[in-house]
């Protein structure tokens, strides 16, 4: 089978992180994979995401979308059809809202087939979208994501976000401590996301005024620039909270820390919490139907509500935690299998071949 995946940029996010998982995966199943890109690379994590790809055998292509440019969008669209005509794929999976624009504009008739992921809970299109898209096949990336959907699709599956071990998981140590200058016994607890106000980093400020002149300190791996995004400045003059931006090592910033973090208001179903389930790391997580969803799993906390005691109660509970990384990983070793890529990555060839024949 031929699958195109499109997705809006390879920089660090869940839906860039499911995509490299998923693509890679395929190709593991024998399938030729393509990845396109539409917007054009504005890191050095960009180079990163394509080379381990590439490694893995996805080819990529990016379209050089300038963001914010309107001009640049009727062109690469059109050259994302060329692009297209020429893979001829059987499959375009199209995941975030601008790349389900760019899939429905470049199927044709019955081939090649669109399907979309949701990966938000809900996932909000502008009105025409809904038009273009009214019968396209869609896998929600969560069951949160499936009850929640606005779509009213006919053809829709759940299929849970899953993750690589095998790209998620690493020896490697960053010393965070001596990259921010901390004493050797500071506690660190990282949170990672781009800066949307669902990720709900204002919490994060009312932790490290609560913890001030202690040994507690935050780290924020994700980075924010336009609209929708909070400015990173916001987050700087706390000797407490540290923002990292974004980040090609945050499973080696994990596995030096005490403690993942998230406090979101709403997820899908969440990549970096899935990631850090694999890296061993103790979990605090925001007290959310699609985190409690997921929450079975050894040495994972959830506040009662989103009140700052609560949280504090769960993180000071977690941070007792004295068991290593590799300890929590063994005793989470079954419980998290359900969220290896494996499993997705089939479900979703099943899923395509059903729909090829719908």
């Amino acid at each position: 089978m031929i699958i195109t995946h499109i997705t809006t940029s390879l920089g660090s996010g869940g839906i860039q992180g499911f995509v490299q998982s998923l693509a890679c995966e395929q190709v593991k199943l024998g399938h030729d994979v393509y990845v396109i890109v539409i917007q054009k690379y504005t890191s050095d994590f960009d180079y990163i995401m394509e080379n381990v790809m590439s490694e893995n055998g996805v080819k990529i292509f990016c379209l050089q979308k300038e963001i914010h440019n309107k001009i640049s969008l009727v062109k690469t669209i059109l050259l994302c059809r060329k692009v297209i005509k020429r893979i001829n794929p059987d499959i375009i999976n199209s995941h975030g809202v601008l790349s389900h624009i760019y899939g429905s504009f470049c199927r044709k008739s019955k081939r090649p087939k669109h399907i979309i992921t949701l990966h938000c809970t809900p996932e909000l299109w502008p009105k025409p979208l809904y038009f273009f898209c009214r019968n396209v096949p869609l896998i929600a990336c969560s069951q949160a994501a499936y009850d929640g959907r606005v779509q009213r699709n006919k053809l829709v599956v759940c299929s849970p976000n899953g993750v690589s071990p095998d790209l998620v998981r690493t020896d490697m140590v960053c010393d965070i401590r001596k990259e921010l200058g901390l004493d050797s016994s500071a506690k660190i607890v990282v949170s990672v996301g781009n800066m949307r106000a669902q990720k709900n980093y204002d919490n994060l400020i009312e932790l490290a005024n609560h913890y001030k002149g202690t040994d507690v300190h935050f780290c924020i791996c994700g980075w924010g620039w336009g609209t929708g995004y909070d400015d990173p400045l916001k987050y700087y003059g706390y000797p407490n909270l540290h923002v990292l931006g974004e980040r090609s090592d945050v499973s080696a910033i994990e596995n030096s820390a005490n403690l993942f973090l998230s406090s979101s208001k709403f997820e899908g179903l969440p990549i970096a919490v899935l990631e850090a389930y694999f890296n061993g790391i103790p979990c605090v997580l925001s007290p959310i139907k699609e985190h409690i969803q997921i929450s079975k799993v050894s040495k994972v906390w959830i506040p009662k509500d989103f009140s700052l005691l609560s949280f504090v109660n769960s993180i000071d509970e977690a941070l007792n935690t004295t068991d290593s990384h590799d300890c929590i990983y063994k005793e989470r070793k079954n419980e998290i299998e359900q969220f290896s890529i494996s499993r997705t990555a089939n479900e979703y060839i099943l899923y395509y071949k059903q729909f090829l024949k719908s």
